[in-house]
């Protein structure tokens, strides 16, 4: 009775402290949302009725046309809506490039001795310790020189770099699959390639998934390389910074553009949420 009385004190003891760590998330969580659930809000009103001084009220009047408009809204001869377009094929198509070149590169690193092997991987910690402004002026002359600046081959180029964050987790990924699958793929016939495809990869699904997740959201978020790389056919993050001059005093049209800039990455984030959390844990991901 003695030890299930102390056991139960030990309880009552660490409620206090997890209670006010809850109450302390709440209120975070509170402050991260209701910036997103105000400018919802006054996404919704006519430019007149915000001006006027309804900036924390309800519409009187809901406007969906503010949507319409903004996604018609042109900005040095390109409309929002063509930079939304823009915006989620570079995504897709960068993101593949960026999560297939890391992943391969982790997993023959990680899986297959040969000479360098250390080196490299020492060389890829390395370059994500150099801020990228160091390599920023390197980067414009090397664009210029091979002809890709201004288009989306290039920042493609730019995104399949197979060394930093992406390739450290995949590569600690990989480190932790048994090579016995490989071996009894390897007696069924099976060649390196199909070992890496078929087997390997398909095991570390979630790592993969979670990595082009985290991946996709970055590339839609990016302004720096589009900004400079991509100056004729721009995309969305660019233009929003575009239409705060564009639209200079226009609040709800600025507000309901970066809605529709935020709304695809939470929908994409709450589709994933849990494979992200399953497979992440502190400074890596496990296979």
């Amino acid at each position: 009775m003695d030890k299930k009385r102390r056991i139960h004190h030990k309880r009552r003891k660490m409620s206090a402290p997890m209670i006010i760590v809850f109450i302390l998330f709440i209120i975070y969580s509170i402050s991260i949302l209701a910036p997103f659930i105000w400018m919802f809000i006054n996404s919704f009103k006519s430019v007149q009725e915000y001006n006027s001084g309804n900036y924390f009220g309800l519409p009187k009047v809901i406007k969906f046309s503010n949507i319409v408009e903004v996604l018609k809204f042109e900005i040095h001869s390109q409309s929002i809506l063509s930079m939304f377009i823009t915006s989620i094929i570079l995504t897709v198509t960068g993101t593949v490039v960026n999560v297939f070149f890391s992943a391969v590169s982790a997993y023959v690193i990680a899986k297959y001795k040969f000479p360098g092997r250390k080196i490299i991987y020492s060389i890829a910690i390395i370059t994500m310790i150099i801020p990228i402004v160091g390599t920023l002026p390197a980067m414009v002359r090397m664009m210029e020189t091979f002809g890709l600046d201004d288009s989306i081959l290039g920042v493609l180029f730019l995104y399949s770099g197979c060394f930093g964050f992406n390739f450290v987790l995949l590569h600690s990924s990989f480190k932790s699959i048994s090579w016995q699958y490989a071996e009894a793929a390897i007696m069924d016939g099976a060649n390196r390639f199909q070992i890496m495809f078929l087997v390997m990869f398909p095991i570390a699904k979630g790592p993969i998934v979670a990595v082009s997740v985290l991946e996709a959201i970055a590339i839609w978020n990016d302004y720096s390389t589009p900004f400079l790389f991509m100056k004729s056919n721009t995309t969305l993050a660019v233009g929003l910074e575009q239409l705060q001059t564009a639209a200079q005093g226009k609040y709800p049209l600025q507000f309901a553009a970066t809605m529709i800039a935020v709304i695809p990455i939470v929908i994409l984030f709450a589709i994933f949420q849990k494979t992200i959390i399953r497979n992440t844990v502190a400074g890596g991901l496990k296979g």
